[in-house]
């Protein structure tokens, strides 16, 4: 047996041959060069421009010098007697609304509160001017406003949900909740829409202009809604949750958490940020379907939700879950924090993706072990309530929440993930190779990589000090969270 025959048995019996190795480096080497291609890679993963999903949060629209330009006296002067604004009278929004409430032709400016008969006698021109508006100009308005209410019915749907800032949460059945309640204007009937094609396109279109990074649409699976609700949801928790029939589709949307923070897990990271943005995407959404007549429920991770949220995502066609049990997104990785809304109004629906999650995750297995609290487990996938995937610990998992000083939870597998990457050209090229890789070569080529350029802490550093550890993050925090360098403690 020659020498390199005797090595290419060796290590086949550790899952990769010599050959099959000079096969995936070279691949591995044409793609992504060597390592100092990876440095410029890291390098290129701090620009603004990569922060996937928060590129507008950066900073990096305002390019502009300030400082070349800075004066010690603002333009405008001060050249007598200063005197502050009465929001009664001098606000128009204001003044205009008392005049609507008070204002009668026959008795006129005699018949105005003190304060707007005041006003008016040192500007007689803006009550002929409010008068004109009110006695003319808003029946106008009124009229015209219903002749061509449809033409515009998108925009002020679009410019309501807009306005829902933060609704109160859901705590109502559905049958009160989930339906339009009039404050709006909504249409007794729900409207008739072209199709279900261009329904799909319009509320996709709409969820991203709400802020939404990622949307996708799918029916919904009875077997991910829980069998009893939490509280607070307008169910009776003690009784098996009946689906409501208008529970039809799902649509799911989400955004990522940010991105210096969440390397910096367990200690610097929230999914508050995402979590808060996503809530109020879905609650302007749901806002937004029911102002075309139909029913909508917001479901957003937290305590505010009544179905389990990451087979929606996988269903909708955003991603796959991994090891770790996070759904893995091309775009995101596993930086995504989702939302549902369920609804009846009637969509195209997507596909599900296969994008080489599986086998990566196959052999990857940094997440599990990276995980402190040994909740990820390395073997295969087993079924857990009729389904196969990979099942996590969740009792280790949280925990492990409380055994470290930074934010509540923990996030090292999102952070640790080779998916969860900032939106520069090496990501998505490793993206491109993995994806269309049928021999999975490249998956241990670049497990190795991320390994090398990324080194991970001793899993037990996680921990608090009295509980052996060294309360590490993965990462150092951004130079924004650091506190010693802005309070004296």
């Amino acid at each position: 047996m020659t020498l390199d025959r005797k090595r290419d048995e060796e290590q086949i019996s550790s899952g990769l041959t010599r050959r099959q190795l000079l096969k995936a480096s070279g691949l591995a080497g044409t793609v992504l060069g060597s390592a100092g291609l990876g440095l410029l890679g890291y390098q290129a993963g701090k620009d603004p421009s990569t922060y996937t999903g928060n590129e507008s949060f950066q900073g990096a629209a305002q390019t502009f010098d300030r400082n070349r330009f800075a004066v010690d006296v603002p333009h405008y002067e001060k050249v007598g007697p200063t005197q502050r604004v009465d929001a009664r009278t001098e606000v128009v929004f204001s003044r205009v609304s008392r005049l609507r409430r008070q204002w009668e032709e026959e008795t006129g400016a005699e018949g105005l509160d003190d304060q707007l008969k005041e006003y008016y006698a040192r500007f007689p021109e803006d009550l002929e001017t409010d008068v004109h508006l009110i006695e003319e100009i808003f029946p106008i308005h009124r009229e015209e406003a219903e002749r061509h209410r449809g033409q515009f019915l998108l925009a002020e749907a679009w410019s309501n949900a807009m306005g829902e800032v933060w609704p109160d949460a859901v705590d109502t059945p559905p049958e009160e909740s989930d339906f339009p309640s009039g404050s709006h204007g909504e249409p007794a009937e729900p409207l008739k829409m072209k199709s279900p094609e261009t329904t799909a396109v319009l509320i996709k279109k709409i969820a991203h202009q709400l802020g939404s990074v990622l949307v996708g649409i799918t029916r919904l699976n009875p077997d991910w809604v829980y069998s009893h609700a939490m509280r607070r949801r307008g169910f009776d928790p003690e009784q098996p949750l009946e689906i409501p029939k208008h529970w039809e589709y799902a649509i799911v949307v989400g955004t990522p958490m940010s991105w210096d923070p969440m390397y910096a897990n367990p200690n610097y990271g929230t999914s508050s940020d995402a979590y808060s943005k996503t809530r109020i995407v879905a609650l302007r959404l749901t806002s937004f379907i029911k102002q075309l007549g139909y029913p909508a429920r917001p479901h957003v991770p937290g305590t505010e939700y009544d179905l389990m949220v990451p087979p929606v995502v996988i269903d909708a066609g955003l991603g796959e879950q991994g090891r770790h049990g996070v759904v893995i997104t091309p775009e995101l990785g596993s930086n995504f924090r989702p939302a549902v809304i369920t609804t009846s109004l009637p969509m195209k629906i997507d596909k599900p993706i296969e994008f080489g999650v599986q086998d990566f995750c196959r052999t990857c297995k940094i997440c599990a072990e990276n995980c402190p609290s040994g909740s990820i487990s390395t073997g295969k996938r087993e079924e857990v309530r009729g389904y196969r995937r990979y099942k996590i610990d969740s009792a280790k998992c949280h925990s492990f929440w409380f055994s470290n000083l930074g934010n509540l939870g923990c996030r090292i597998c999102v952070a640790v993930c080779p998916y969860t990457r900032k939106s520069n050209w090496l990501h998505r090229t490793a993206l491109n190779v993995t994806s269309n890789d049928p021999t999975g070569l490249s998956h241990t080529v670049l497990t190795q990589m991320q390994k090398s350029f990324y080194p991970a802490p001793d899993p037990q550093d996680y921990y608090l000090p009295l509980l052996g550890g060294k309360n590490e993050s993965y990462r150092k925090p951004p130079w924004w969270l650091k506190t010693e360098d802005f309070i004296d403690l």
